[in-house]
């Protein structure tokens, strides 16, 4: 992702489509792209599975995406050349999905944040545990978990 240092949800849009082509194969839009909240849409027709509800590897890719995209918009301003992996996840499907859907990660916590940049400016890597919830209206239908490594 070189030399990207601030970028709008639009922008970081046609990244994700350029990036990752599968994004856009699978329908997803960028609803929200700030360092405290991102949200990420999915339509449900590209990402059916059996039984006229949403696949469960597309929820798992989307919530993936989401909290990726968490990151990368933290750490842009710091490091636009930092490298972001998954080092693991867990996601629980609670309900079926069966419409178009939105992933949505939000970073509140300011000391995890903090300790987060002050981890990646002193040594070069750092880690951060990020939730990332799909909810119909106000219930929580899919809840992911996934913990993503930055390095250099």
């Amino acid at each position: 992702m070189n030399g990207y240092t601030n970028i709008d949800e639009r922008q970081f849009e046609e990244l994700l489509h350029k990036e990752i082509p599968i994004s856009k194969e699978m329908g997803l839009t960028v609803e929200e792209f700030k360092p405290r909240k991102v949200r990420i849409g999915a339509k449900l027709s590209p990402n059916i599975g059996f039984n006229s509800s949403a696949f469960g590897g597309s929820i798992h890719g989307v919530m993936t995406l989401c909290g990726w995209a968490m990151v990368f918009s933290n750490i842009l301003s710091l490091d636009p050349n930092v490298k972001i992996v998954l080092q693991k996840s867990s996601i629980e499907y609670i309900k079926p999905i069966s419409t178009d859907f939105i992933a949505q990660c939000e970073l509140i916590n300011n000391e995890k944040r903090d300790r987060f940049f002050k981890t990646y400016a002193k040594v070069g890597k750092a880690r951060l545990e990020l939730q990332v919830l799909i909810k119909d209206g106000q219930e929580v239908v899919a809840r992911y978990r996934g913990l993503y490594v930055i390095h250099k």
